[in-house]
């Protein structure tokens, strides 16, 4: 391929290249001849990463992850928002916060909207955002269940590493918790524009509490999702940390979101609630 096409480099590391991970190596293989299948590569890439007694449950763990990423759904409303951040992403309802990044970086927050909404009608191929929250909630639902299923596979597959490859079997399981989690902020920032956008044109007083109370159930699980991040982060402090963003996800980040999601859960949606009544 360096030959033949003049292959420099590969899309997968563009912004880890000083940390490539195993698919940097199972694309390399791709691309190298002669060499061994896939399967092989990946069956090898599997024992290397977490030892022989837990590589079949690691392949399988995978696989589970290859049929869930199906499911992701590439709109430029969470490119730019809850998936570049994660769980450190935000619940807005009335008062728009101020997301906190390092005056050093590239971006910072400029690179990401914390003002979430669904794009509607801005290009001719994109359904009205009304129409297509439904199905992407449930896409990502599928795509949340199976996830989870590779995060169990992984978790065990790391308790039986030897103690030399324990470390980096332990990573590989915490970069899976870590993925679960921005899958579930994705879903419930989803839900909660959904709720929102029903709730700001509501005029019965009882549908608009029942609503209300449907917002708060979503912060709360929120919030118990970004507090399960924390130690993810903890541990491995790559996956709150992007070259052109520097740090969005760390456990201050985490922090924050967290304190924020409280203001509006404790302040804000009682305030509307007590506005329903004047």
């Amino acid at each position: 391929a360096h030959h033949r096409w003049g292959l420099r480099g590969l899309m997968e590391s563009h912004h880890y290249g000083w940390w490539p991970s195993f698919v940097s190596d199972l694309a390399k293989g791709a691309f190298w001849t002669p060499g061994p299948t896939s399967a092989e590569l990946l069956a090898a890439l599997a024992a290397r990463e977490v030892g022989s007694a837990g590589a079949p449950l690691a392949l399988a763990a995978w696989q589970a992850w290859s049929e869930a990423i199906l499911d992701y759904v590439p709109t430029n409303e969470d490119q730019y928002g809850p998936f570049r951040t994660g769980p450190s992403y935000p619940l807005v309802f009335l008062t728009l916060p101020v997301f906190p990044t390092a005056a050093h970086a590239m971006f910072g927050s400029r690179i990401f909207r914390i003002d979430y909404h669904m794009h509607a009608g801005s290009r001719a191929a994109q359904t009205a955002g009304a129409v297509r929250i439904g199905p992407e909630i449930r896409s990502l639902r599928r795509m949340e269940a199976k996830w989870a299923e590779g995060v169990a596979l992984i978790t065990e597959a790391a308790s039986l590493a030897p103690e030399r490859k324990r470390a980096n079997a332990e990573r590989l399981r915490v970069l899976g918790e870590f993925i679960l989690c921005a899958v579930r902020t994705t879903i419930h920032v989803k839900e909660w524009w959904r709720c929102r956008q029903r709730l700001l044109g509501e005029a019965d007083r009882t549908a608009a509490c029942a609503l209300l109370e449907e917002m708060a159930a979503i912060a709360r699980r929120e919030i118990a999702n970004a507090e399960a991040a924390i130690p993810l982060v903890t541990v491995d402090s790559r996956l709150g940390w992007e070259p052109s963003m520097e740090y969005v996800c760390s456990p201050d980040h985490l922090g924050w979101k967290i304190a924020q999601v409280q203001r509006v859960l404790e302040t804000e949606l009682p305030g509307y609630h007590a506005s329903q009544y004047v």
